[in-house]
């Protein structure tokens, strides 16, 4: 399914983090997520506002697909469980959610495996669930399959991760505005891949924010100094950040909602972590690439043509991959869905992407051109919810499993996932 991917990614204002996958790394990122274990207890604590409502979402989802890379094909068994709780105030809201998947692929190299689990408690204000005032997330991977839009990076082989990290936003609401001050939010995970272990970091700091809140649509906000930052250690150092100046969301231009961000991307900066005494345990630089700073930007317009909803978005952003690589991308997206009758949705997705590379300071740099498109149909059958989808991709999809990421593929892919809800809506 084509999906648009956006990695988080910490600017480095200066402060150093860790040079290697050891001991120390993994006490750091315990002692990270006990932290935020221990601020999500006193949060719950403070929190006197009665709950009016409780929403309750469990589902199970089975789906078969068909892929195809080149000339290889194989065919795909898939199983997804979720469940989330939501607690709702008159202002806020609160939700644990947990979410697990496996998914069986079989073809003319065999049969592998992918699976994830990922576990999620947040609370935000009504109305502006991106700037949660507090978060914590954790989840692990299995030699996932990447969308089939999917930009390049280093899933060359049969991979594992794990991750954990919180984000906190203090903010202050005043009937329906609200003023936040220096939200970040903080994760590491750790990956494994054939004999290669590596540690990847992610900050995302947003110094100020306000936000005016819709009933009848998104909250207008304004971001000052917003800085995404994405570190890599274990093989080659890196980090690479995308730091906008400011950043609009919720524009309102009359027929239409829009989005614009304005900034650069660098891999000059660095990242650091420290312990619960605030002891540096170390620094990630970027060691062997050339030093890039260039513009980047971030527009997007949703809007109703007639009964068919539309979205799009062209974006510049900067990552790093795995391996230390660093890449540029310039991407533009468009989604169109047109609702058919009252339980069904058509929609259609396409994108076209421009990617520069550097994986050495010697390195001139590479480029590669993709593209591709998507069709869904979403309808409800008796107490079944049901998602038939075929896209095509010419992209760095075929990246995972053995080939190399220099040189984008096309790949098909085709799925049906068949899905059975129970929610419940119990007013207090």
């Amino acid at each position: 399914m084509i999906s648009g991917n956006r990695k988080h990614s910490q600017a480095a204002l200066g402060r150093p983090l860790v040079r290697c996958v050891d001991e120390r790394t993994v006490n750091a990122m315990r002692k990270l997520v006990a932290t935020a274990i221990v601020i999500s207890t006193r949060f719950a604590a403070a929190d006197s506002e009665p709950v009016l409502a409780k929403a309750t979402d469990i589902g199970i989802t089975a789906g078969v697909g068909e892929e195809q890379i080149g000339k290889a094909s194989q065919g795909t068994l898939a199983a997804n469980a979720r469940a989330s709780e939501t607690d709702l105030t008159a202002t806020s809201s609160s939700t644990a959610s947990a979410e697990s998947n496996v998914e069986l692929r079989s073809g003319s190299d065999g049969t592998d495996v992918a699976a994830n689990v990922a576990g999620k408690l947040d609370a935000h204000y009504l109305g502006l669930p991106e700037r949660p005032v507090l978060g914590l997330y954790a989840n692990a991977a299995l030699g996932s399959r990447p969308s089939l839009d999917a930009r390049r990076d280093v899933g060359r082989a049969a991979y594992a991760s794990s991750g954990a990290g919180f984000e906190i936003g203090p903010a202050i609401r005043h009937a329906n505005a609200i003023n936040g001050i220096f939200y970040f939010k903080i994760g590491g995970s750790l990956e494994a891949q054939e004999d290669a272990k590596r540690a990847t970091y992610t900050f995302d700091v947003d110094l100020y924010y306000h936000c005016r809140l819709r009933a009848d649509g998104p909250a207008a906000c304004l971001h000052v100094l917003d800085i995404q930052a994405l570190g890599v250690s274990g093989g080659s150092q890196a980090v690479v950040s995308d730091i906008y100046f400011a950043r609009w969301t919720g524009l309102d231009l009359g027929i239409a909602y829009g989005e614009l961000g304005i900034g650069v991307i660098s891999d000059t900066g660095q990242l650091g972590i420290q312990d619960s005494n605030g002891k540096e345990l170390g620094t990630v630089t970027t060691q062997d690439l050339p030093l890039i700073n260039v513009g980047a930007y971030d527009a997007a317009i949703a809007t109703m043509v007639g009964p068919i909803e539309v979205n799009t978005r062209a974006k510049r952003s900067g990552y790093v991959s795995l391996d230390g690589d660093m890449s540029i991308e310039d991407r533009a997206s468009l989604t169109a869905a047109l609702p058919l009758a009252d339980k069904a949705k058509l929609s259609a997705s396409a994108f076209v992407a421009r990617t520069r590379w550097w994986t050495s300071k010697t390195d001139p740099g590479q480029r590669a051109d993709t593209g591709g498109g998507e069709l869904a149909l979403d309808m409800s059958l008796y107490d079944f919810d049901v998602h038939a989808s075929t896209g095509v991709a010419r992209s760095f999809y075929a990246v995972l499993d053995g080939s190399t990421p220099d040189a984008p593929a096309l790949g098909f892919r085709s799925a049906v996932d068949i899905k059975h809800a129970i929610k419940n809506w119990v007013p207090h």
